[in-house]
């Protein structure tokens, strides 16, 4: 695994954060599924509606730890990792696969795992 394509995912990861629609739109596979950790699934457009009442933020709202990234194929990587929130302290596991799409990577799964 090069420390080219972790520092790639790992940005791009935490763009995402930021909460802008312009981010979800372009990083979300159109295929995009989540189950969230509040036990809810999501699809691109849920997510998409989601950000309707949601403001851009100019800071990362989670510490992130123990990131990791395994090359599944040339086209899909898995990344694990786990947050806290800056605001109210819940932590958080991370599960995620990324694909390439037309020399694009898009986040083509999640799951959130609440943890104590």
């Amino acid at each position: 695994m090069s420390k080219e394509l972790h520092d790639v995912i790992l940005n791009l990861e935490k763009q995402l954060m930021h909460y802008r629609r312009e981010d979800f739109e372009k990083l979300l596979a159109n295929d995009y599924i989540e189950y969230g950790s509040s036990g809810k699934k999501y699809d691109k457009s849920l997510q998409l509606s989601f950000l309707n009442g949601k403001a851009t933020l100019n800071y990362i709202p989670f510490m992130i730890t123990d990131f990791k990234i395994k090359l599944l194929s040339s086209e899909f990587v898995h990344t694990t990792y786990c947050t806290e929130s800056i605001d109210n302290g819940n932590k958080s596991l991370r599960n995620y696969i990324w694909k390439l799409n037309d020399g694009q990577w898009q986040m083509f799964f999640h799951q959130g795992t609440p943890t104590k």
